[in-house]
């Protein structure tokens, strides 16, 4: 006579892999409610506010310190890595050039005050002869400058000085006459 297999005896296993599944399904139900929030989508680009309405950045590569300073009209002390916030003009990050990597010092002024602003470079630390340094400002989407200039160490030069009125660069103002930004300042 064949043996017979008694199915109570196996009831533990129904109830283990019924557990199992129920695990899985929740197991997935969350993963599939989580993927969505690990990369949310882009934001529209209009929706990106940039810190302020003009921005100047200057960046440079290799192991070497530059400064970028910078007086909006109105305001009687440049912004500078000694000044970070100046009332108009902001400093973002003071970057010492302490690896050999690319470099980037930017800053914000939040309004536009009528009147001459200049943006000067200085070569707080460069052990090379000289270093290149790429100058761009920008207003809204105006590009203001775009320049590169070569910096010796300790030398400080004006990238450009400008005049505005009612919001917008004042025609034939532009010119890089040398105004004393940092040494100024002390």
């Amino acid at each position: 006579m064949a043996s017979r297999v008694n199915h109570a005896s196996y009831v533990w296993l129904f109830a283990f892999v019924d557990v199992l599944l129920v695990l899985t399904f929740v197991l997935a139900a969350f993963t599939f409610l989580a993927l969505p929030q690990i990369n949310p989508p882009a934001k529209d680009a209009d929706s990106a506010k940039p810190p302020g309405q003009m921005m100047v950045c200057a960046s440079w590569a290799g192991h070497d310190d530059i400064d970028l300073w910078f007086r909006p009209a109105g305001q009687e002390k440049a912004t500078g890595y000694s000044n970070k916030n100046g009332g108009v003009a902001d400093l973002l990050l003071d970057d010492l050039g302490t690896d050999d990597i690319p470099h980037v010092e930017c800053q914000f002024a939040s309004s536009l005050p009528d009147g001459m602003w200049a943006i000067n470079l200085h070569g707080y630390s460069v052990p090379d002869d000289k270093v290149a340094v790429h100058v761009i400002a920008r207003m809204g989407a105006v590009k203001l400058v775009d320049t590169t200039m070569d910096i010796r160490a300790r030398q400080e030069r004006t990238v450009v000085q400008f005049r505005l009125a009612g919001g917008r660069v004042v025609p034939d103002s532009a010119n890089g006459v040398f105004v004393p930004l940092r040494s100024a300042g002390k």
